[in-house]
């Protein structure tokens, strides 16, 4: 991983992650060869694009004991791969925000979604006079926030529209989208920083907002 904020899924995969994969695709003792294949990132990559891994998240059992990164990789993964989005690392970087910010630490408005920083001037008047590599990781933080309530979140959005006039979901997706794109031009940003990636989802975020939406919607249980 190249830097420790930047939000990785694949990084955070646990013994117990292994031991229900092998479960799914190798069990007894075959379950030894597959860990040669668990530690080459391609091969793991390929190993839990299998549709069998998927049906087993959902169905099994054994799901229970999986890590949050790896129940959310699994479902990010496939839910882009759905709509066209076949960057496995788009799905890494999403399924890493994911897995922090729905478990995020109480009182945390940077991250507390959605109970922290949930309106877009709110981060307008923090970016405005921010600049260098302070502003790159704030339009980071800008764009995860409101990745998780268009993507995990939008009936919150919705309700607050139709209560008070607030914008609707279309437009913090723009904003999401535009604060991605600034970030992949920020020249400021950290040596080895993928900026590429962050200019690629702020391209395919509709496709990607709309693929979360439907996880949200039939995979996981967030309440309001």
């Amino acid at each position: 991983m190249v830097a420790d904020w930047i939000p990785s899924s694949c990084d955070r995969f646990t013994a117990a992650d292994f031991s229900f994969l092998s479960q799914q695709l190798a069990p007894g003792e075959a379950h030894r060869h597959l860990w040669t294949l668990w530690e080459d990132p391609q091969a793991l990559r390929e190993l839990l694009d299998l549709k069998p891994v998927l049906r087993g998240l959902l169905d099994s059992t054994g799901a229970i004991s999986v890590s949050p990164a790896f129940y959310f990789y699994v479902l990010v993964r496939h839910s882009f791969l759905e709509a066209g989005i076949e960057d496995a690392g788009l799905a890494d970087f999403v399924a890493g925000v994911m897995t922090e910010r729905v478990s995020a630490v109480k009182g945390d408005a940077l991250t507390g979604v959605p109970s922290g920083l949930t309106h877009a001037a709110d981060f307008v008047a923090i970016l405005e006079n921010a600049t260098g590599r302070l502003r790159f990781h704030l339009q980071i933080a800008a764009g995860n926030q409101f990745l998780v309530l268009t993507g995990l979140f939008p009936g919150f959005l919705q309700r607050r529209c139709e209560r008070g006039g607030a914008p609707g979901i279309e437009f913090y997706e723009q904003f999401a989208s535009r604060v991605y794109k600034d970030a992949s031009e920020n020249t400021a940003a950290p040596r080895g920083v993928p900026r590429k990636l962050f200019g690629e989802l702020s391209e395919c975020l509709p496709q990607a907002r709309q693929s979360l939406n439907r996880l949200a919607e039939e995979f996981v249980f967030l309440g309001d």
